[in-house]
């Protein structure tokens, strides 16, 4: 009977040990994850910082013939691209698609550096950037012009992925950015 009794406590302390390794596990693959998250989203908005308002805005148009002020316009419906290895990119001014642009390893140069350093991150992340008007308020559907000026656009990054316990995450960071520099840059969760 006692030996019954000691194999019943033992047999419950190794269930009770195998639950706290794999809640332990389960909080280490996303703390991992989310700091990554982070950082690929901290990468992107350093990486605006960094592109002058020809490539967020897009190239302006001629001036219409009475006087109006230039419009921007997108070249094509797609990602602004790079060419170039990750180490030396270098990236057009055609302008930041409005809406939804999923971002990848071959269209983002910050996307690109962070799968160079960890190729796994393409497969476990999914990176959107959603482009809008906030000044004057205006609708884009690219790729037509915004119908006049841009002063101030919303650029939004949003990561999601998926822990090993089969639960989506998702991280967003937004920021604002003007004709002379960024603005604004803050993260929501």
């Amino acid at each position: 009977m006692e030996v019954a009794l000691a194999a019943t406590v033992l047999a419950c302390t190794l269930v009770g040990m195998i639950g706290v390794v794999e809640s332990g596990a389960q909080m280490l693959d996303l703390s991992r994850k989310q700091t990554m998250a982070a950082q690929i989203l901290h990468g992107e908005i350093d990486q605006l910082r960094l592109q002058s308002w020809s490539v967020v805005a897009g190239e302006p148009m001629s001036v219409g013939i009475s006087g109006t002020p230039p419009s921007f316009n997108f070249y094509s419906s797609t990602q602004v691209g790079y060419s170039g290895s990750a180490g030396m990119l270098t990236t057009p001014g055609n302008g930041y698609p409005a809406g939804p642009t999923t971002l990848t390893s071959s269209n983002d140069p910050s996307f690109a550096l962070f799968v160079a350093n960890y190729p796994k991150a393409s497969s476990i992340f999914t990176l959107t950037r959603t482009v809008a008007c906030i000044q004057p308020a205006q609708a884009n559907n690219n790729p037509t012009a915004y119908a006049s000026t841009p002063l101030l656009l919303q650029v939004t990054f949003t990561i999601t992925w998926t822990g090993i316990t089969g639960r989506t995450y998702t991280r967003t960071s937004t920021t604002l950015v003007g004709q002379n520099g960024l603005s604004l840059a803050y993260q929501k969760s």
